[in-house]
């Protein structure tokens, strides 16, 4: 299951955070939050397209080996969260192209195609200027931990989808 408490527990409180600093004399503190919530975000991205793989498969392999292969070859050599370089490579990897076909026609049926891949591609940028750069004497500027907030409200019902679409294949 994709879970929300606990992504939208941390943004939140990183945007409590945010506003807090800045009515603070050190104005790097409010980057520190922006940063770090583009960051959490992203990473719970991750962690919920390795778990749709994880449940793609749930019971359908039944060595340790392929159960391995599952680990280490397809979801530990993925590291990133676009749709088409990440997710839909470790999908087709998982449950075949067949299968990753139907998901994907789900996702443009419903509107939701376009609309995953342009905030994926578009957090991507965001997360690379985080991950990228220090605070000192920088004037990179990112988005505030509510907007990232809004963002995760936006993605996250598609990604519900997407495990409900796969828990029917």
């Amino acid at each position: 299951m994709v879970v929300k408490k606990h992504i939208l527990k941390t943004l939140t409180s990183l945007d409590d955070s945010f506003s807090s600093a800045l009515r603070s004399p050190s104005p790097e503190q409010s980057v520190f939050f922006s940063k770090l919530a583009i960051l959490e975000y992203c990473g719970w991205i991750e962690e919920v397209f390795d778990q749709i793989i994880r449940r793609s498969v749930k019971g359908q392999l039944k060595t340790q080996e392929f159960r391995q292969i599952l680990e280490t070859s397809v979801i530990g050599n993925t590291h990133g969260f676009q749709y088409k370089k990440h997710f839909r490579t470790m999908l087709t990897r998982a449950v075949g192209l067949r299968k990753a076909e139907i998901i994907e026609k789900y996702l443009k049926d419903s509107g939701h195609f376009d609309i995953l891949v342009s905030e994926l591609e578009n957090i991507k940028k965001d997360r690379d200027s985080a991950a990228h750069t220090w605070i000192d004497g920088a004037t990179r500027t990112y988005p505030a931990p509510s907007y990232t907030k809004s963002k995760f409200e936006r993605i996250y019902p598609i990604l519900k989808g997407i495990y409900s679409q796969i828990i029917k294949l």
